[in-house]
């Protein structure tokens, strides 16, 4: 075809061209938000996905050390890690490629530069390119690579996910039907930076899917064997080892079994003591103030039937004499703290009914003899000043301090793997006060919750601490297996303050 010899038709194909180039690289805002926050939401799944992960190859860890689960543990941990290698290498791959793809759109952050250029319509093509030699078709095999690579582990593997797993390098058809297109022209030719990291977030998120996916699937495949008890030791009590002429001594006597490998907990009033090699805690601490005192006692033990952990409990009470002169001495910690009652045992060496008390921080009233009440206002200190016959007579300080942050849990959990049955059955998110001598209640205001094993993050919000509406249809649709995440835990104490508890996060089996 012969060029136009006329001024104005020349003139005419010119405009033409230009505004063809125009047009092609006049990528609207609108679009350039959207892939933005597509690409947010889909690097926030990934971080969650891999947070998820990672409870699962924790858990392996654990059930090496339990003589329940080791013997499977053994053999599906090494195909689980085969798994994690697999992925951290297709993600790291991944990440390179984002890299390099925001360099090529102006991204130096070795010159202090650290933005590129979203709407760039070349980068994109110009690194995955066309053909063997581009980067999007070395994209594809790797994909394919580690498709094969993951079903290759072990058979149920394969047999479990041959035509399931979230990997797909299958070719996109364009609106038009255009099937002639290479896979990565499809995908990356004349494509915005924006859209094409997307795009790669996207692969990254399929990867992390499939990770988790798989990781669960050999999780789920260490069983549990019976707990053999094989020490023995004789448990004696006694309610009292001084005593006068006349009392009566009770003893209490009988045999404790337990597994050598799997010894009991113990808990004093919900913290932690170590037990011995005997199977038994030995525990020393401060009697406390003058006056009756009684410690909760929590012994937990696997079920030799199903080796579920099980709690025995039972409260041990006790009586601390008291002494002359001017004492005031916190019950239960060496600190108040606010907006619970926290108990005091006041002498003064004269009656009960001639002693009195203030306080400078707060209210303090008396319970009873020499049993008080203290409940500070705001953290710093606060001074208990004893009066006898309403004459001060001394002052003692206190710190004062906020209560610990609670904990969140669903039912007795805090994460891990929960028996999916168990887990529907608790019913919503509670915040429990743990590794405290005070039972302060903590009321659960508001939480999100996440069915990990969607193909998306879509955490559904909840009000209250049971799960209602659209949370608790969520979970009824739960199934073994499966991934739940549950975040943004608002709890009010009874400080009147609402505090964030660490979010939660179950495997179901």
């Amino acid at each position: 075809m012969s060029l136009p010899k006329e001024p104005r038709q020349k003139m005419i194909n010119m405009m033409y061209i230009v505004l063809t180039a125009l047009l092609a690289l006049n990528v609207s805002a609108e679009i350039i938000n959207a892939f933005k926050t597509v690409d947010t939401s889909l690097v926030k799944s990934n971080a969650t996905l891999s947070t998820a992960t990672s409870e699962i190859y924790d858990a392996f860890v654990a059930s090496l050390e339990e003589p329940k689960t080791r013997e499977k543990a053994q053999i599906w941990k090494p195909k689980a890690d085969q798994v994690r290698e697999l992925s951290s290498k297709m993600s790291d791959y991944l990440d390179n490629l984002k890299d390099r793809l925001k360099r090529e759109s102006g991204y130096n952050p070795e010159k202090g530069d650290s933005s590129y250029k979203v709407d760039n319509l070349d980068a994109a093509t110009r690194l995955m390119g066309t053909g063997t030699e581009g980067e999007g078709e070395k994209l594809r095999q790797a994909l394919e690579q580690y498709k094969a690579d993951i079903l290759a582990i072990d058979p149920e593997i394969a047999k479990e996910f041959d035509h399931s797993l979230p990997i797909n390098t299958e070719k996109p058809v364009s609106e038009a039907g255009n099937t002639s297109q290479e896979w990565s022209a499809a995908y990356f030719h004349m494509t915005p930076t924006i859209a094409a990291l997307t795009i790669l977030s996207k692969f990254q998120n399929d990867v992390k899917n499939t990770e988790n996916k798989v990781a669960s699937f050999c999780f789920k495949k260490i069983g549990d064997v019976k707990v053999i008890f094989d020490k023995f030791e004789p448990m004696i009590g006694a309610n009292a080892t001084y005593l006068m002429p006349g009392e009566q001594l009770e003893i209490k006597a009988g045999l404790g079994a337990f597994n050598a490998s799997v010894k009991p907990k113990v808990y004093i009033n919900g913290s932690a003591v170590t037990v011995g090699d005997n199977g038994v805690a030995e525990i020393k601490m401060p009697a406390g103030g003058s006056g009756g005192h009684s410690l909760k006692i929590d012994v937990k033990y696997p079920d030799p039937a199903t080796g579920e952990e099980k709690t025995l409990s039972k409260n041990f009470d006790y009586t601390v004499g008291q002494p002359s002169g001017v004492a005031v001495m916190a019950d239960k910690m060496n600190v108040l703290y606010v907006g619970v009652e926290n108990p005091l045992t006041i002498t003064a060496g004269a009656g009960s009914e001639k002693v009195n008390a203030s306080i400078n921080n707060g209210s303090v009233s008396k319970a009873g003899g020499s049993k008080y009440i203290a409940k500070p206002k705001e953290p710093g200190t606060a001074d208990v000043n004893v009066m006898v016959d309403g004459k001060s007579v001394g002052k003692v300080s206190f710190r004062v301090k906020y209560l610990p942050p609670a904990t969140g849990m669903v039912g007795t959990f805090e994460g891990g793997q929960v028996p999916t049955a168990q887990f529907k059955a608790m019913g919503g998110v509670r915040a429990i006060l743990q590794n405290s001598e005070f039972e302060a209640l903590y009321e659960v205001v508001s939480y999100t919750i996440a069915d990990l094993s969607s193909p998306d993050y879509n955490p559904v919000a909840n009000n209250g601490p049971r799960w209602t509406g659209s949370a608790a249809t969520l979970v009824n649709n739960l199934k073994p297996g499966r991934g739940v995440y549950i975040d943004n835990i608002k709890a009010r104490g009874p400080d009147g303050r609402t505090i964030t508890l660490k979010p939660l996060s179950f495997i179901l089996r």
